[in-house]
């Protein structure tokens, strides 16, 4: 369970759900680094790696909960893997076999989107079509920094403010438009362009997946009470290229890469857990062997 606010909903993760936090993290670690090895193998055509955004997918999508119809960009692989899709169902899509390797109905996560920022006027309509229908409204985007600066963007922000869209905008901002850094792109934040939208916004560091988890708690309660969009805007360390076929060395500096790994948010949860004794060893070899069976599994699938 969580702590409730007085709307009613989760605002402070409890032990246990900070143990599922984590859980969730380490799995999503594995899977990405199992990813990461096939792509170099030459199994998978492509792949773009989570590593860094874990605690930022893991915390809003726990925050959210099951409901809402998740739009996602196309690295939301915690977020995936959480709302069910399997580690073989996700990499599927980057082998080049299939355009969706799950159901997006059925689990309500939506294929992943690879033209930039068209996924937000998809979740803005489809939250209108939903309510038009009578039906469960809440809709989830996930959209990257770069593709923030999308005309697609700004118009499903005006849409979704116009006609009071229960959309939560969620922007995982890494720093990085594949190799522009932010500040070439914008002058102002992404939570500041959706509050001159008339978007009400939080902007909030994203390696602790306890503060995003209350965060959009928050967000989501406003969505459900308010029935007007939100927008989270979460900064990330990217640790590595944009993809497998991205060389970020020759853009970005030793320094810079160099603090995104040692903000690792996995590992660092990891230890805070640990010491504060809410895992244990039997805790952590117990998702390990999880983690292990899930490798082998992508090994035999698709080495």
């Amino acid at each position: 369970m969580v702590l409730k606010s007085e709307s009613g909903y989760g605002t402070a993760p409890d032990d246990a759900t900070r143990r599922l936090l984590l859980r969730h993290m380490l799995v999503a670690r594995g899977v990405d680094e199992e990813a990461c090895q096939l792509q170099k193998q030459g199994t998978l055509d492509l792949w773009p790696s989570c590593q860094g955004q874990e605690a930022a997918q893991v915390g809003s999508a726990l925050a959210v909960g099951p409901a809402p119809t998740v739009f996602p960009s196309y690295r939301e692989h915690a977020v995936a893997l959480l709302r069910g899709v399997t580690p073989q169902e996700l990499l599927l899509q980057w082998t080049g076999r299939t355009f969706c390797g799950w159901d997006p109905r059925r689990l309500g996560f939506f294929p992943y989107t690879l033209v930039l920022a068209v996924q937000t006027l998809h979740a803005v309509g489809y939250s209108i079509g939903q309510r038009l229908q009578h039906r469960e409204d809440f809709v989830v985007v996930y959209i990257g920094d770069g593709a923030s600066s999308e005309g697609d963007m700004s118009e499903a922000m005006n849409l979704a403010a116009v006609e009071s869209a229960s959309v939560l905008f969620v922007c995982q901002n890494n720093g990085w438009a594949l190799s522009t850094p932010a500040e070439e792109q914008m002058r102002t934040s992404v939570a500041e362009r959706a509050r001159g939208f008339g978007i009400a916004s939080v902007r909030l560091p994203g390696q602790d997946p306890e503060a995003v988890f209350s965060a959009c708690s928050r967000a989501a309660a406003h969505v459900r009470e308010a029935r007007a969009p939100y927008l989270v805007e979460i900064q990330v360390g990217r640790i590595h290229g944009h993809t497998t076929s991205d060389a970020q060395e020759t853009y970005r500096s030793r320094d810079d890469i160099a603090r995104a790994r040692a903000a690792d948010p996995v590992t660092t949860y990891a230890a805070r857990l640990s010491g504060l004794g809410l895992v244990d060893t039997a805790w952590f070899d117990a998702v390990e062997e999880e983690v292990r069976e899930l490798r082998e599994q992508l090994m035999k699938e698709y080495a």
